[in-house]
């Protein structure tokens, strides 16, 4: 299976300007799997009472690969089966 780097991002605003807070993993289950257990929720809580709730976080996959399928090397030719 090939996995793509993944970013999570935290986006809100600060004085008008559009920001964001970026945290990378080497996949998207890293990234979900910190979304779901709520790890990245005290500093999304705080973002959220200093500057309102226009703030939103979410996973991002890239399109850079982060580990590659792996696939058994073909059997030189000339060797017996058996």
């Amino acid at each position: 299976m090939i996995e793509y780097f993944t970013a999570l991002v935290i986006s809100y605003g600060l004085r008008d300007q559009p920001v964001e807070a970026v945290v990378w993993f080497e996949n998207q289950r890293e990234c979900q799997h910190v979304m779901q257990a709520d790890l990245a929720d005290p500093l999304y809580n705080y973002l959220m009472e200093l500057y309102g709730r226009g703030i939103m976080m979410r996973c991002e996959v890239s399109e850079e690969v982060s580990r590659e399928l792996l696939r058994p090397r073909l059997r030189p030719k000339g060797l017996d089966d058996g």
